[in-house]
């Protein structure tokens, strides 16, 4: 009994009727492409998913508690906290939820960016300019020029190397070691004599000094004596006697007035209509003694009469006057349409066939002014001086003969 219950189960078991068909295999296991030990995995369905297994009650309890530990693993995948004790930066604790970028932060993480990299780059320029200026940029050559650039300049009563050496910059030095400017000033002090000087650099090396040389133009008295000046009223020297040869100025100057050579001459304003002094504001537009003779010398020697000028007057405002080749006095009156007035009086002066003569002397009035506007020149020549009647010559000899026959 008990044996045949024994075959009973051996043939439900292992018989051919309750024996269950082979497993699949797939084509890459049938080809010998499957790596052993690996575990064949279901067929995929229609549309891309395995089939679902269905689980035995002790497989179920198994993935119950397994389900958990996947949450944790996929917490700590997305987790910027380091759970593995094998790995640098090891910090235990309870993992903590990424927090979320927004678009703002990123924008302002990239302008960070941005920024250091700016920064970056100009600390290399700087650094590059630094490292240019003080090793590659030297003082090689100096060069002497006119504001014209023409060389041999005229450097007047100096010579080149006097200027090269007042300069005080040596050889190999640094190009950009100095300023030009306080180097400018400093010639202009040492130097009276020259009316106009300027230091200037040139890449890779040179230093170059334009110079412009001072003529002895005018002579202005003051109470300490006479000041020389140049043709832009730089003093260049004071003597005590009258100096020969220079264009007398006479302008106002101040009570207290001391001449300090190298320096420009400020005369003060005054106008005889105005009673008393003259500031040039918004409100009375009168224009001032420095304003009316630098416009007075740019147009005498505009219409060519700067040559021929022996005297210039502006002590005051409301007449003006200079004199040519001291025989002809030019009255201008006041400043008022002065360049038509000059050009006037050049008219006059120059024009050999419609003006003047060569000899003629006297007082040319260009002042005037009709009412309709137009300005008429009026000239009074100087009244020649009365020549002695020659007193007649005693006769000694003729008294004496006719003396003679008298007494007989």
């Amino acid at each position: 009994m008990e044996r045949d219950q024994r075959s009973r189960q051996q043939k439900s078991r292992g018989g051919s009727f309750s024996r269950s068909a082979p497993p699949k295999r797939s084509l890459g296991s049938r080809m010998g492409l499957q790596k052993p030990g690996q575990v064949p995995q279901p067929p995929r369905g229609p549309s891309g998913q395995r089939p679902a297994t269905p689980l035995q009650p002790g497989q179920r309890a198994a993935a119950s508690r397994q389900r958990p530990q996947s949450q944790t693993g996929r917490t700590q995948r997305y987790s910027g906290q380091q759970l593995n004790p094998q790995k640098a930066g090891y910090t235990p604790g309870t993992p903590r939820r990424q927090r979320r970028v927004t678009q703002a932060e990123l924008l302002r993480r990239r302008n960070q960016r941005r920024a250091l990299g700016v920064l970056g780059v100009l600390a290399v320029l700087a650094l590059g300019t630094i490292v240019s200026v003080n090793l590659l940029f030297k003082v090689t050559a100096f060069r002497v020029e006119t504001f014209d650039r023409t060389t041999p300049a005229d450097t007047g009563i100096y010579t080149e190397e006097e200027i090269i050496t007042a300069l005080g910059i040596e050889q190999n030095s640094n190009l950009f070691g100095f300023s030009t400017v306080e180097k400018t000033a400093q010639l202009q002090k040492m130097f009276p004599y020259l009316d106009d000087v300027q230091v200037d650099i040139q890449l890779p090396g040179t230093v170059v000094i334009k110079v412009t040389p001072a003529k002895e133009q005018f002579a202005c008295m003051y109470s300490g004596g006479w000041i020389v000046l140049s043709d832009t009223l730089k003093i260049l020297r004071s003597d005590l006697s009258q100096p020969e040869g220079l264009v007398l100025l006479s302008c106002s100057l101040p009570t207290d007035f001391t001449p300090v050579v190298g320096q420009f001459l400020m005369p003060q304003s005054y106008n005889s209509l105005l009673d008393g002094a003259v500031t040039a504001t918004a409100e009375s537009a009168q224009p001032t003694a420095p304003q009316v003779l630098e416009e007075l010398l740019t147009y005498l020697q505009e219409y060519q009469l700067t040559d021929g000028l022996t005297a210039l007057s502006v002590l005051d405002l409301s007449d003006v006057c200079f004199t040519y080749q001291d025989r002809i006095q030019v009255l201008l009156g006041n400043s008022t349409r002065l360049e038509y007035k000059i050009r006037l009086a050049a008219s006059a002066i120059l024009d050999a066939e419609k003006g003047l003569s060569a000899t003629d002397s006297g007082t040319l009035d260009v002042s005037y002014q009709e009412t309709d506007g137009e300005i008429k020149g009026y000239f009074a020549p100087d009244e020649p001086e009365p020549t002695p009647t020659p007193e007649p010559e005693e006769n000694t000899d003729n008294d004496a003969a006719e003396s003679e026959p008298a007494e007989e």
